[in-house]
């Protein structure tokens, strides 16, 4: 059988997950926890095969599971969360982490992916896999987007400078430049941004640098 150990901090989830998992006769559970040094204590103080984990939890997940990796490298991590950020997942496995599948995915996809998890594989779930290319395409638009637009070295400081904040009377003061200076460097970026004022320049530099603005 495969020996797991389960951490989530939600005490019906992890009832839950162990349920469903133990009546498939196919998995021991060893140990639960709730937290991130829960997961890293009990994978060194049990025999298992696999973790799996919330992401969600108290503490840093990515530094346990750079630990697990390096204290119990056999352990297999899988990722079973509700977060579906790709960043996020990208930084899990690059961590280690050998697996992730959301929460929302059906049962048989997280027993699909015990099972690759287990024989050594790595699986990502195909929503999860979707976004990702998802992402990955709308970034080489945003960077072709980039590249067409081509500011000036100088544009780009007054860009990134508005971004922060800045008024014009404070990017001229930073760049040392002239009031006039930033006003004509202004009306240059708006025309290639195709904005009307400094707001749309803004919303504009967010969308092609892959950021949200700040609310």
């Amino acid at each position: 059988m495969t020996k797991l150990i389960l951490i989530d901090d939600h005490p019906i989830v992890l009832a839950g997950l162990v349920d469903i998992l133990t009546s498939q006769g196919k998995y021991e559970i060893v140990a639960t926890g709730a937290t991130a040094d829960a997961a890293l204590h009990l994978v060194r103080t049990h025999d298992c095969d696999v973790l799996v984990a919330d992401l969600n939890l108290p503490g840093d997940m990515v530094e346990t599971i750079r630990q697990i990796r390096i204290d119990r490298p056999s352990v297999r991590i899988l990722a079973f969360t509700a977060n579906g950020n790709v960043e996020c997942c990208m930084q899990l496995l690059a961590a280690g982490a050998t697996g992730y599948v959301l929460k929302g995915s059906s049962g048989g996809d997280l027993f699909y992916a015990l099972e690759e998890v287990a024989a050594g594989k790595e699986y990502v779930s195909s929503a999860m896999a979707t976004k990702m290319v998802r992402e990955m395409r709308q970034a080489q638009q945003r960077k072709a987007e980039r590249a067409s637009v081509a500011l000036n070295a100088r544009e780009d400081q007054v860009v990134r400078e508005l971004m922060s904040g800045a008024s014009n009377k404070e990017i001229a003061t930073k760049l040392n430049l002239s009031d006039k200076t930033v006003k004509h460097y202004m009306t240059q970026i708006m025309q290639k941004y195709n904005a009307r004022n400094r707001v749309e320049v803004i919303l504009e530099a967010q969308r092609l640098s892959g950021h949200q603005m700040r609310q």
